[in-house]
């Protein structure tokens, strides 16, 4: 089945619309996007790929992005039944998941509620899974104030900012050819930050 350039919406069972993009034709590459990344954040991953003949999906996770955002499920539950409402509305067969950060928690939790009969591959870039909090069952992870503290202290009072100020880190020269804002290739850390 051949796929032009789409983009659309995707009801999810609890009335949520996930906005989607679907791009090229060939074996189906689902990206799923870490905390707080739109599908905007896989471009240049799925145009390459989309060249070399892959259907590539993406999509905006429940508010975020052009989703809707319903202020209610946000549990691993719902997630991965949003994957799961993806793929399945899509048909999506031997799809090969791509899952960064938060997103490798949705995929995992979508495999094990959903199960792995229309996955052909798993691709987890840098997860978070299991988990990362520190429990009773995972003593190495990260001390939970810490967490609320970040979130108070950064996230509440300007996510604009802290997300124009941390999006530096997931850009390089290689990926991001002409964007100014990368660091010098010559590794010295000097930004060409224009007259800003």
């Amino acid at each position: 089945m051949t796929h032009s350039p789409a983009r659309g919406f995707i009801r999810t069972n609890d009335g949520v619309d996930l906005f989607y993009r679907d791009w090229g034709s060939g074996a189906p590459v689902l990206f799923v996007g870490g905390w707080s990344l739109p599908s905007d954040a896989w471009n240049y991953q799925m145009m390459a790929l989309s060249r070399q003949g892959l259907r590539c999906i993406a999509f905006d996770r429940r508010g975020h992005g052009r989703s809707s955002d319903p202020g209610r499920g946000y549990d691993f539950d719902t997630l991965a039944g949003d994957v799961a409402a993806v793929i399945g509305t899509l048909d999506l067969r031997g799809v090969t998941l791509v899952a960064h950060s938060m997103g490798c928690n949705e995929v995992v939790r979508y495999l094990g509620r959903h199960g792995s009969a229309r996955v052909a591959r798993l691709v987890l870039i840098g997860p978070m899974t299991p988990m990362i909090m520190r429990a009773d069952d995972n003593p190495e992870g990260i001390d939970g104030t810490l967490f609320e503290a970040f979130r108070e202290q950064q996230l509440d009072r300007d996510f604009p900012r802290w997300i124009d100020e941390n999006a530096l880190p997931f850009l390089t020269p290689d990926a991001s050819p002409g964007d100014d804002r990368v660091a010098a290739p010559d590794g010295a850390g000097v930004l060409a930050q224009g007259a800003a």
